[in-house]
């Protein structure tokens, strides 16, 4: 894992993959709402879902059994659940307890319950979007602060976060925060379309400013190792014990949408964002570009250049964020190590401190391609100028064809050679697969690569990927 903790992640589900919200909480994949008519205004419609499975976290076998609702009333919807783990087959390091207790051993976890709570579609184009939930794939902006951030990452650990979106016409704004318990990050985005008041017409109207802060109110800083030793300390709730700073991140940005028609839309933009703990700096400019090509294609594609000193990140706060924050990398040096590395803003302290802010130059490029309105495929890849600095995401979503339906997504992050790219250690892959087999009976299977912090042994005090699969049966009932 060490190899793992200095790659972090730089998930995209929230793009459009949609692999479901507990997928990535550590509990058998949540139940969803079947294919429905088209709903009329305050039409009520809802599912019952029921699961019984087999799976396997880390070394231990565990039956897995889910029982919840989802239902919608117009723009309301909520969903509850009981997904447990009861464990079959107890490998080394032991635990007496039949139900995991790591998935419910803090006042967060409770509220795994709550499926969700949401309010209008952040597939559609709505006034006012908001979901109480697990947050996935969050991005404010153009993605150059907070890009694709999921709050459940980690095996041991569940929260339940508050995102809200809105966009009037003349301004809009984002907020989000990770966890309605014990809340330690949040983020804000505030934009507004100036040139409206001018009424010069459409293509003015489509030029935007947005003013981004993210704030890290308890960012990890220096970590605590035992008496006479490199290994880090573990608290009575399983977590690091660390010193902790506030980190708050601040950006400013552009964006003008100098082409939209029915075939291709074309948006410039220019970010500039400051760390302010470490007063590093982050120059981006990119392009937005969708193509449809007929009914049938739709391409959409980002490129962007980056200039950057060496004591910031871009996309400081990406889906690996969770963990990165805890254990990020060698603090001496670029190369991976497990009894070294540090918290991510130490890291990136250690090397302000050292006059480390030369200017770095980099580049990311994501492109989807979305074929009759429902099949998506797509990648990212970035790199910058420096050792471990390149991410690779690929992601696939097929929708009901011939009873299945198949999503999968991978991601790596900070690796060195490509042919480093597919190693799943320290990797993050999610597959998930459903067989509508008799009426409302189904099939499902769900296979990913999640992180966990290791208690014992070598390494201990260290995040590695384990495995979490679950097979089993269900079945649908909606109204």
């Amino acid at each position: 894992m060490n190899r793992t903790m200095k790659t972090g992640l730089l998930v995209g589900l929230g793009l459009g993959l949609c692999v479901t919200s507990t997928t990535m909480a550590q509990a058998p994949p949540p139940m969803g709402l079947a294919p429905q008519p088209k709903q009329e205004k305050n039409e009520f419609t809802g599912a019952v879902d029921g699961r019984l499975g087999f799976g396997q976290v880390d070394e231990d076998v565990f039956m897995t059994v889910n029982v919840g609702t989802a239902m919608r009333w117009g723009q309301l919807g909520w969903g509850i659940q009981v997904p447990l783990r009861i464990r079959l087959n107890d490998e080394a390091p032991k635990d007496s307890s039949v139900i995991r207790k790591e998935d419910w051993d803090e006042v967060s976890d409770w509220t795994r319950v709550i499926r969700f709570v949401e309010w209008g579609s952040e597939k559609k184009p709505e006034p006012v979007y908001a979901r109480l939930g697990v947050l996935n794939g969050i991005t404010l902006g153009h993605g150059t602060i907070v890009d694709r951030y999921y709050n459940v990452i980690d095996a041991d650990h569940y929260q339940t976060g508050v995102f809200v979106k809105t966009d009037l016409g003349v301004a809009g704004g984002s907020f989000f925060m990770d966890n309605i318990v014990d809340p330690e990050l949040v983020g804000v985005r505030g934009m507004i379309r100036p040139l409206t008041f001018g009424k010069w017409g459409e293509f003015y109207d489509r030029f935007t400013v947005g003013v981004t802060l993210v704030g890290d109110t308890q960012a990890p800083r220096e970590p605590k190792y035992a008496s006479g030793g490199d290994e880090r300390r573990i608290n009575g709730d399983g977590d690091l014990m660390v010193n902790t700073e506030p980190l708050w991140l601040f950006g400013v940005d552009l964006g003008w949408k100098v082409i939209e028609t029915e075939q291709f839309a074309l948006t410039p933009y220019v970010d500039l964002n400051v760390m302010g703990a470490t007063r590093g700096t982050g120059f981006h400019t990119g392009l937005l570009a969708t193509i449809q090509a007929g009914q049938s294609v739709t391409f959409g594609t980002r490129l962007e250049y980056r200039a950057v000193t060496e004591d910031y990140a871009p996309n400081y706060v990406n889906s690996w964020y969770e963990i990165e924050r805890l254990d990020f990398r060698d603090s001496a040096d670029d190369a991976p190590s497990i009894t070294e590395s540090v918290p991510k803003l130490d890291y990136y302290m250690r090397r302000s401190d050292a006059g480390k802010d030369a200017v770095l130059h980099g580049f990311h490029s994501t492109v989807d391609m979305t074929l009759f309105k429902a099949i998506t495929i797509g990648g990212t890849y970035e790199d910058t100028q420096g050792a471990y600095n390149s991410n690779l995401m690929l992601r696939l979503l097929l929708p009901w064809i011939a009873g299945i339906k198949v999503s999968a997504y991978y991601a790596k992050r900070n690796f060195e050679k490509f042919s480093e790219a597919f190693d799943l250690d320290g990797g993050l892959l999610v597959a998930d697969a459903k067989w509508r087999a008799y009426g409302p009976l189904f099939v499902y299977a769900r296979y990913s690569r999640e992180w966990h912090l290791k208690k014992e042994g070598n390494d201990k005090g260290h995040y590695e990927t384990i495995n979490d699969y679950d097979i089993g049966v269900g079945a649908q009932f909606t109204f």
